[in-house]
């Protein structure tokens, strides 16, 4: 049963050394995928399989469509200005270009779509510049300030699956969680912006501030209507983004007509063409490839039950096992949807069970924070051309800090 876990680490070890190597995390992990399938004795005509499956199955066409035209609407509302005004008004409302670029992931993350970082890239980027912000910790600032939310939205669909397979209030919860997110915000500010010098800002008065707050409305329409398609309309993500990708279109034909600076002087379908980055299609691609071939793979989940035989701490073994379930998996959900039905049957009361519910979902929330294969990373990565052991750098203290405000949190309350 170790050699499951041996030959884990030998796959994750060749696709890091891949990535190092500047070869697309996609093709790495195709490659690492195919490594581990070997390793375990699955033939090559099982291997073919997992790829026709991969390439056919429709939540890889969704995302990776997804992407493609977040990608495309990132790229529009960048190439028409239209971001870069949505920014200046934020900032202009929060009086506060740090204030701008911690609120601004988070705004952006509510969308909780799978590689949605990426959205906020350019918004981290602009600000980034005018702060003077290395580019690794301009990754670090999107990814961090994007994912705190993540232990406490409500309409996370990670937390809706908790609350379920955990049979308890989700507001319970998400109160209980909810020192660990401001944690996460009040570290990130101490770690990446308290040291950078805030640009000068403009005084306003309450009716140009009024203005500004219409502006911001304005030019956030594209994100906004992506957003409020899926929530209200309950459409397919990628369906909602058209209408973003339509919005941004019509500003600019509106801005055209107010200012000439505004046209690119560019055919509108040639535009959104290059807003594809083949890359990052790529590498979803690559993701769905390796979670097939690890989804597929018992020995994993034989051996994770090995260990509770074996009389293992539980805090150790929730932590171990979030380890070897959502760092290759770069997931919190199937972490939670193995752990939760074998460790909170354990709880003597609802107390108990909240407690084993968080230590359990942060556990699985940092390893998939940290996985290579962690989708948003991935594209945070690829948008600021950052190495990821550059990144991780950023994470040696701000991760571990949040982990042992969890660990306090559960200490006091279990006593």
């Amino acid at each position: 049963m170790k050699m499951i876990i041996l030959t884990l680490i030998i796959s994750m070890g060749i696709i890091l050394f891949l990535v190092s190597k500047k070869v697309n995390i996609g093709y790495s992990l195709m490659i690492g995928a195919v490594i581990l399938a070997l390793l375990n004795g699955r033939s090559i005509f099982y291997i073919f399989k997992i790829f026709l499956k991969t390439f056919s199955e429709p939540t890889t066409i969704s995302l990776a469509v997804t992407i493609a035209f977040i990608s495309i609407l990132g790229h529009l509302m960048e190439k028409y200005l239209i971001l870069d005004r949505m920014i200046i008004a934020l900032e202009k409302m929060l009086r506060s270009a740090k204030a701008t670029i911690l609120i601004a992931p988070a705004i952006i993350g509510t969308l909780l779509v799978t590689g949605g970082a990426l959205m906020s890239c350019p918004v981290v980027e602009t600000l980034g510049e005018r702060l003077s912000i290395p580019k690794d910790k301009r990754a670090a600032i999107n990814l961090i300030f994007r994912h705190a939310l993540y232990f406490i939205f409500p309409l996370s669909p990670t937390i809706i699956l908790a609350a379920e397979l955990g049979n308890f209030n989700i507001w319970d919860f998400v109160k209980l969680q909810f020192p660990v997110a401001v944690a996460m915000y009040i570290f990130g500010y101490f770690f990446y912006l308290k040291n950078y010098s805030e640009p000068p800002i403009e005084k306003i008065n309450k009716k140009q501030y009024l203005k500004t707050i219409l502006e911001f409305l304005f030019y956030s329409l594209p994100i906004l209507i992506s957003l409020l398609g899926v929530i209200l309309l309950n459409l397919p993500f990628y369906i909602s983004l058209i209408g973003g990708i339509l919005l941004s279109i019509v500003i600019n034909l509106y801005d055209k007509r107010q200012d000439s600076k505004y046209d690119i002087g560019e055919n509108i379908l040639k535009t959104i063409y290059k807003g594809i980055k083949p890359s990052m299609v790529i590498a979803i691609i690559g993701i769905m490839i390796f979670k097939n071939v690890v989804n597929n793979m018992d020995e994993i989940f034989v051996y994770l039950n090995h260990l509770l035989d074996k009389g293992i701490p539980l805090e150790l073994l929730i932590f171990i096992a979030a380890a070897l379930i959502s760092f290759p998996l770069a997931s919190t959900q199937p972490g939670i949807a193995i752990l939760y039905p074998m460790i909170l049957p354990l709880a003597p009361n609802y107390h108990i069970k909240l407690l084993y519910s968080m230590f359990i979902y942060v556990s699985a929330f940092m390893f998939y924070y940290i996985s290579p294969l962690h989708m948003c990373q991935v594209l945070t990565l690829e948008y600021f051309e950052v190495k990821i052991k550059n990144l991780y750098k950023n994470y040696l203290y701000i991760l571990p800090f949040v982990y042992i405000v969890m660990l306090i949190i559960y200490a006091v309350k279990i006593i």
